[in-house]
């Protein structure tokens, strides 16, 4: 689908984010937005976003057709092929962990940016992790290792400083 329009229909608390295709499908992205100051921008970017990561988290949980993980499906390109890098995302979420496997983003600046946009939305989400303190997104490396950690503090500390 060729994005050609895209429009936002906001309500108190929740914004959707419809993209409209070259052929009249549309694809909508509802969200709960606790930042009234937001601009169509910001919230066109953090629809896209999420629409990113369910592309990515969609692909990876299908697998291959006759669970080779040497095969992929014929037009599609293996992560090592694509010069990006794969990241799982993990989310303190209610007390337990949340994973994103398969994020590909181009470099440690973007896997950053994700993630502190990632945590300071967790801040606004109280059933999320009600203690929020110490980390709230890590971010893991093909070879599993953290390469990075936000906590709470920092995600608050961002967020002030955007307010101002």
């Amino acid at each position: 689908m060729q994005v050609l329009d895209t429009a936002i229909h906001a309500s108190p608390g929740i914004v959707t984010v419809e993209f409209v295709g070259d052929g009249g499908e549309k694809i909508a992205v509802t969200m709960i937005v606790s930042d009234p100051l937001l601009g169509d921008a910001a919230l066109f970017d953090r629809a896209r976003e999420m629409m990113v990561q369910c592309a990515a988290f969609g692909l990876l949980a299908q697998g291959s057709q006759d669970d080779n993980p040497d095969s992929i499906r014929p037009g599609t390109e293996r992560p090592s092929d694509t010069g990006q890098n794969l990241y799982t995302f993990e989310y303190r979420e209610a007390g337990n962990l949340r994973r994103l496997d398969g994020v590909e983003l181009p470099n440690l600046e973007a896997v950053h940016d994700e993630a502190l946009r990632s945590a300071i939305d967790l801040l606004d989400d109280a059933a999320a992790e009600p203690r929020q303190d110490g980390w709230a997104v890590r971010v893991r490396g093909g070879d599993g290792k953290v390469v990075l950690s936000i906590d709470f503090d920092e995600a608050r500390r961002e967020k002030a400083a955007a307010a101002m």
